[in-house]
């Protein structure tokens, strides 16, 4: 998709952090329909000044004082839903907007981890960054751990319970054991405070790759607001004396889950059908004789350790999605020879979950669980010449192939691989 340039503003502290963000951000937030913060958590904090208000904040973003312009919280903010409670309510009290969206993909700082920033910190002695003891640190690494909480784990309570009962006890046993210190909170009190919480702010919710893609498309104005500064990147930075999240301009994409790449040639790669090496699950899953037949045609094994791929029809809500958050220049579409001589092929082209149609890739384990493919069936190709130049000379069946997975997918395909030899590709 076309962006203007223009239209999209990354604030950024280009030292420190302390730079006087706040202000610079209102500023371009008067003109803006989006503001984002797209990376840290509580850790950092911006004031506004309006006539006789004074506005602290910490997790909500700059723009509380246009009401129509809409404050978004992204997926690579880690959220203290105690802080960010506390926020909303001072909002309405002073007047100010609470037009806020939540990223569903956004981690949850939980009270341990704060109890934890204080442990490493103190373990740490010399070391030490000089954290605010937030739970920053902790959190994000719960986050790459992968028992992390997500917001949208709140809005299940039988997940949630499973879930927090997996982070809860990891996190139990290295405050006793690694750090020898007293485990001060019960797995009742934590699991009924954060449900309470999350009653709270369902309602402001969202899949923010839908929402700021679709801004993206309609040629709105986004402002991206970064907190601490550029120097205190946790790679680029003086580590370890940083802060725990990238605080550059290239994390935008990655944290707001959206992507802004028009000027430069992304090339994704993607294959006829799907497979996948992962125990998750797989909702276009194939089984039975011709799942063996395409792996065993298209030697779907693992290379590194052997292990038998399974098998797939092509999923073009996932597509979609990748090219959402990557914004893919082209696609090339490779192993279409794979599928030679199957009758007919199924496209995945929508989902649903539960019965009820579902827009997007969800972002929680019980609903991509129960997620039912919606297929679009058409007729397969017999076979292949041995050597094409073009997609006229390929069968009309491949044709309405391609056609469709660039009309779903909403990306153009810009080549076409049909063999392993490296000669075989061609361009569309």
């Amino acid at each position: 998709m076309q962006k203007n340039k223009s239209n999209i503003v990354v604030v950024i502290g280009a030292q420190w952090g302390d730079e006087g963000k706040g202000k610079v951000t209102d500023y371009f937030a008067a003109r803006a329909n989006y503001i984002v913060r797209f990376q840290g958590g509580n850790n950092a904090g911006h004031t506004i000044i309006l006539d006789d208000k004074t506005v602290k904040l910490h997790l909500i973003p700059s723009g509380v004082l246009h009401k129509e312009c809409k404050l978004v919280i992204g997926n690579g903010v880690v959220v203290d839903l105690r802080v960010l409670i506390k926020e909303i309510n001072m909002l309405k009290k002073e007047g100010l907007s609470t037009n806020l969206l939540i990223s569903d993909r956004a981690h949850l700082i939980m009270p341990y981890h704060v109890d934890i920033d204080y442990h490493l910190t103190n373990y740490q002695n010399e070391l030490a960054a000089g954290s605010t003891r937030s739970g920053i640190a902790p959190v994000y690494a719960d986050k790459l751990y992968r028992h992390g909480l997500r917001v949208s784990d709140l809005l299940n309570e039988d997940l949630f319970r499973i879930r927090l009962q997996k982070s809860y006890d990891f996190n139990k046993a290295l405050v006793e054991n690694v750090f020898k210190e007293k485990f001060e909170h019960t797995y009742e009190e934590i699991c009924e405070e954060f449900l309470g919480y999350g009653s709270i702010i369902k309602q402001y919710v969202a899949n923010i790759t839908e929402v700021l893609s679709s801004a993206v498309e309609k040629d709105e104005q986004i402002m991206f607001e970064g907190a601490q500064g550029a120097c205190l990147d946790v790679d680029h930075g003086l580590y370890p004396y940083t802060t725990s999240s990238n605080t550059i301009a290239g994390q935008v994409e990655a944290g707001s889950g959206v992507g802004l790449n028009a000027t430069k040639k992304i090339v994704g790669i993607a294959k006829a059908y799907l497979t996948y090496v992962g125990r998750g699950p797989f909702p276009t899953e194939i089984k039975g004789d011709l799942e063996e037949k395409i792996r065993d045609v298209g030697q779907e094994y693992g290379t590194t350790t052997g292990r038998a791929r399974r098998v797939g029809w092509i999923d073009l809500v996932q597509l979609k999605f990748a090219n959402q958050l990557n914004d893919f220049s082209e696609i090339i579409l490779t192993k279409v020879d794979v599928l030679s001589g199957i009758e007919e092929i199924k496209l995945c082209v929508g989902y649903k979950v539960d019965g009820k149609d579902f827009k997007g890739v969800p972002s929680d384990i019980y609903n991509f669980k129960n997620i039912t493919p919606i297929y679009e069936t058409l007729s397969g190709w017999a076979s292949l010449p041995d050597y094409i130049e073009s997609l006229d000379q390929c069968p009309e069946e491949l044709k309405n192939f391609v056609s469709r997975v660039e009309e779903v997918a909403k990306v153009k395909i810009s080549l076409i691989s049909y063999g392993p030899d490296r000669n075989q590709t061609f361009k569309v």
